[in-house]
């Protein structure tokens, strides 16, 4: 999964097959793999075909709302964990079970500007 920063993020994991609720909500938990803290966000469900994905918008911003799918990451690499829930508002993984395990980058979407350079060969 790639989270962009400052911007709107559309993930498509695959959690139906591990589900077990319904309706069912989803908590991502994001753990940066250096710092080992842990961010928390319950997305809306967006997919029309949920039997073969799921999509989500995770919204990267520095004033996170995490019941609205919202977050505020800094640029790394993290462990991304998806537990399924009965509750839309919920924030603490304890007791839920986990539908999905995997890596995470989130990257500065920031423009950057290549110099190029001449080498002299006189």
């Amino acid at each position: 999964m790639l989270i962009n920063k400052n911007s709107n993020n559309y993930v498509f994991p695959t959690l139906f097959e591990l589900s077990t609720l319904s309706p069912v909500y989803y908590l991502f938990e994001f753990e940066n793999d250096q710092t080992k803290v842990k961010y928390y966000c319950i997305p809306t469900e967006l997919s029309t075909e949920l039997t073969r994905y799921n999509k989500f918008n995770i919204q990267d911003t520095s004033n996170p709302v995490a019941l609205s799918g919202q977050v505020d990451l800094p640029v790394g690499n993290y462990t991304y964990r998806v537990y399924e829930q009965s509750s839309s508002t919920n924030l603490d993984p304890t007791g839920l079970n986990q539908v999905e395990l995997d890596i995470c980058q989130v990257k500065d979407g920031s423009t950057f500007t290549n110099t190029d350079y001449s080498p002299d060969i006189s």
